[in-house]
């Protein structure tokens, strides 16, 4: 068994400590590592090594594409073994939170129990059951980290779904955006009126470039939004398992106090 991280890559000045944590995550492990570049700054020319890729994204659905991507290349370059885990990553994993030993120790384990039924990840809720597609679920993995092996893998891809979408769906969710307002068609209320509150915060529970952007860059992190929920769907859908990094008590409590701090720590300009 080998281990396959494939990471969008779009902010030069995140790339140094990435390839730190990534060597501290899996040292020991038989890992290769895939950039996918979103952005034209960095130079894929030069691969470090041979545990170590790069190839351009084309940043069509940001991390989606560059994952769909990055998976094409390993399959093609025939680097992918039956029964290989392949993580997902982002470039903010370290960043946009505090990252600490403590998530690489998470980490490490949860590549541990990594099996044929399961797909794990930072799994995040609001509170109720949300329907897509009427189907029932209670909760998502977050899309800036999730893995499993790559029999459940292939049964998902591929991960940007949203340029499969009817040509009616995005003319509404488009014109509902200009409003204030998420509707995603085949999304419950629920869910509708929680990524509504995230994406056009009151007050600083949000996201956080809430209103400092263009309406094309929300429509295009709404369809980032879009994806990471029908990712969900998909995996249930599919009767694979859900799993969580930060199972059991003491882990989500820890993660709730590293996003505070983070956020805090952010307020007052200490990071």
């Amino acid at each position: 068994m080998k281990i396959k991280v494939i990471i969008a890559i779009y902010y030069p000045q995140y790339l140094k400590k990435v390839k730190e944590e990534i060597s501290r995550i899996f040292a020991g492990k038989d890992y290769q590592v895939l950039f996918v570049s979103n952005n034209d700054k960095y130079n894929i020319n030069e691969n470090e090594n041979s545990n170590s890729f790069w190839i351009k994204g084309s940043n069509c659905a940001g991390e989606f594409s560059a994952w769909d991507e990055g998976y094409a290349f390993l399959k093609d370059k025939e680097l992918l073994s039956e029964n290989d885990i392949v993580v997902f990553m982002n470039d903010t994993f370290c960043h946009h939170r505090l990252f600490t030993f403590y998530d690489r120790v998470l980490y490490r384990k949860a590549i541990l129990s990594c099996s044929d039924i399961n797909i794990l990840g930072e799994v995040n809720a609001i509170g109720d059951i949300f329907y897509i597609n009427n189907f029932p679920l209670s909760s998502w993995i977050s899309s800036y980290i999730f893995f499993g092996k790559k029999n459940n893998i292939d049964k998902l891809l591929p991960f940007n779904k949203t340029n499969t979408l009817d040509n009616k769906d995005i003319l509404h969710i488009e014109s509902e955006l200009k409003n204030n307002k998420v509707d995603v068609p085949f999304f419950s209320r629920e869910l509708n009126e929680h990524l509504t509150k995230w994406l056009f915060p009151s007050n600083a529970s949000g996201w956080y470039k809430a209103n400092k952007t263009s309406s094309a860059i929300l429509f295009f992190k709404l369809k980032a939004i879009v994806n990471e929920k029908l990712l969900a769907y998909n995996i249930l859908s599919k009767d694979i398992l859900i799993e969580d990094i930060y199972e059991g008590q003491m882990n989500r409590i820890y993660n709730s106090i590293r996003y505070r701090v983070y956020h805090l720590c952010k307020k007052y300009k200490l990071l």
